[in-house]
C-alpha cells in the first residue's frame, strides 16, 4: 500500500504494518479483484469489532491510503447514521442492536475528530482508539452551548470507557434492563457533548 499523505504517513504505515491481511484487502479492493473466503471473514470480523455494516467496513478499507482530513466528511455522515440507528432501536426495546449500532457511532465519532487532527486511527482496535484519546485528545477546558466547560480528553476517555462497556454487553449479555437503560443514557449524554467539541474542532 502506497501512502498519497505525508502528515500522518509514517504512522498510519506503521500501525498497517500489524494488520496484513487488512493491507491485502485494500490493494484488492482498489484493483477490483475478488475476495476469497478468508477477507470475508475478515471483513465480517472487522463489522462486529467496529460497529458498522459490511459495505461500510468495505468502503473504509479501500480508502485507507486517503488523507484522514478527506474523509471527514464521510465519518460525519456514519456517526449521524449509526447514532440515529441506535436511539431509534433503543425506543423499539431491541437493546442488542442498539447496543452495537450506538457503537457504532461512537467508533465513527472518534474517527471524525481524528480525521479533523489529520491522524490515522485503526479504530479496529481499541487500544488504538485509547491511544489516539491518550496521546492526541485536546487538553485545553472548552465550552459548550450549555454553558459548562469540559475538557476533551476527559469527555472522549469516558465515552470510550462506558461505550466498551455496552460493546462488550453484545457478545457477553450481562447487563439486565435496567443497567443497559442507565450505561446508554451516559453514553449518550457523552456523546452529546463530544459532538459538540468534534463541531468545534470543525470550525477552528
Amino acid at each position: 500500500m502506497t501512502f498519497a499523505y505525508k502528515s500522518t504517513k509514517e504512522g498510519a504505515e506503521t500501525k498497517l504494518n500489524d494488520w496484513p491481511e487488512i493491507v491485502s484487502i485494500h490493494d484488492k479492493l482498489v484493483k477490483g479483484e475478488s475476495l476469497n473466503t478468508l477477507d470475508i471473514d475478515w471483513i465480517n470480523e472487522l463489522s462486529k469489532e467496529i460497529g458498522w455494516s459490511v459495505d461500510d467496513v468495505m468502503d473504509e478499507i479501500k480508502n485507507l491510503d486517503k488523507e484522514p482530513s478527506s474523509q471527514a466528511e464521510k465519518y460525519r455522515q456514519l456517526f449521524e447514521k449509526y447514532y440515529e440507528e441506535a436511539l431509534k432501536l433503543k425506543e423499539k426495546k431491541d437493546y442488542v442492536q442498539a447496543e452495537e449500532k450506538l457503537w457504532g457511532a461512537v467508533t465513527a465519532l472518534i474517527k471524525l475528530y481524528a480525521a479533523k487532527k489529520n491522524i490515522f486511527v485503526s479504530h479496529w482496535s481499541h487500544g488504538d482508539l485509547h491511544q489516539f484519546v491518550k496521546k492526541y485528545a485536546d487538553e485545553t477546558p472548552m465550552k459548550l452551548p450549555d454553558g459548562t466547560t469540559v475538557i476533551p480528553k476527559e469527555i472522549f476517555r469516558t465515552l470510550l470507557r462506558e461505550a466498551e462497556s455496552l460493546h462488550s454487553n453484545f457478545y457477553d449479555n450481562f447487563m439486565t434492563d435496567e443497567d443497559f437503560e442507565d450505561v446508554f443514557k451516559i453514553v449518550v449524554e457523552l456523546i452529546e457533548k463530544a459532538k459538540e467539541l468534534v463541531k468545534f474542532k470543525f470550525y477552528e
